[in-house]
């Protein structure tokens, strides 16, 4: 695989969903999944999602992709340097954790997860499902 596709994207989006009813008691969240170019594959939301965490999500995912790190990781590079998120001259960046690289066994990015719309430390965590339940199951979406 070099690029996520829609089928993996859909497999994020439903284990998401999945997840927030079995672990956040069906708090609402916003999934998104963007390819390797950062472009988007898959979005969803709960009902009672925050309309903000409508863009925010994606823009974790964006950021995410086009960083090659984790937003989280990004945030603390940013309050370590004290840099002002505009230097990077990108306008959809977002350094807001809850946004997680996705990399094959051999290291290359394929794309990335958003959430958002639980708690910064929740968002992160429940990236960080979605990525590994995604991984452990990459062969099955070549």
């Amino acid at each position: 695989m070099q690029n996520l596709n829609q089928r993996a994207a859909q497999f994020v989006v439903g284990k998401a969903l999945d997840l927030v009813r079995e672990k956040y008691a069906g708090r609402a969240l916003s999934v998104a999944v963007c390819d390797k170019s950062g472009f988007l594959l898959a979005f969803a939301r709960s009902d009672e999602a925050k309309l903000l965490t409508i863009e925010l999500t994606q823009r974790k995912a964006y950021t995410a992709e086009r960083t090659g790190v984790q937003t989280q990781s990004f945030l603390q590079r940013l309050q370590q340097e004290n840099l002002n998120i505009a230097y990077f001259g990108d306008e959809r960046f977002s350094a807001l954790p809850g946004g997680i690289p996705v990399y094959d066994a051999d290291k290359r990015l394929l794309g990335a997860v958003g959430i958002g719309g639980i708690s910064a430390k929740e968002d992160q965590e429940a990236a960080e499902i979605l990525v590994a339940a995604l991984t452990d199951q990459l062969h099955n979406f070549s």
